[in-house]
């Protein structure tokens, strides 16, 4: 028995439009991962704050004047009471009194848990941007084909 020689598939231009379309659905899904990498990146940086200012005022003694973040760049003035709880978020509209102590652990598990969501993401982006050079190839060479046998 011998060995028979497969052919390279035949390009056409199905075969070239069906490669633009895959590889514009990449492009658009690798848009939409970026954008989920913003927000989440988002959420980190709002989680830190929190964490950092719940910090902050933790130190301070009752009476003390300090400027609470609000977001955006603004700021508000506000002394420290002797109350030191704080009321932290845990998802799905419900938040919970707790020690700051508490609530800096209860922003730390949710800073470890979009970290890990971000570097999924990230890891799908590298995915996704390794199948659209595969595709751009891909498509390059179809169009060559058909261009050497001048049919575009």
């Amino acid at each position: 028995m011998t060995p028979e020689k497969q052919e390279a598939p035949q390009v056409t231009e199905q075969s070239l439009r069906e490669g633009y379309v895959m590889l514009d659905t990449a492009k658009a899904q690798l848009e939409g991962l970026m954008k989920q990498q913003q927000l989440i990146q988002l959420a980190v940086d709002e989680h830190v704050r929190a964490r950092e200012t719940i910090k902050d005022i933790s130190k301070g003694a009752a009476g003390d004047d300090i400027l609470i973040p609000l977001g955006a760049d603004s700021y508000i003035h506000a002394k420290i009471s002797d109350r030191r709880d704080a009321i932290v978020g845990v998802g799905m509209g419900v938040s919970i009194r707790r020690t700051p102590e508490d609530a800096q652990r209860i922003l730390d598990e949710k800073i470890d848990e979009l970290s890990r969501a971000f570097k999924a993401v990230t890891d799908k982006a590298s995915q996704t941007e390794a199948m659209i050079q595969e595709l751009t190839d891909r498509v390059q060479a179809q169009m060559e084909a058909l261009q050497s046998r001048g049919q575009t």
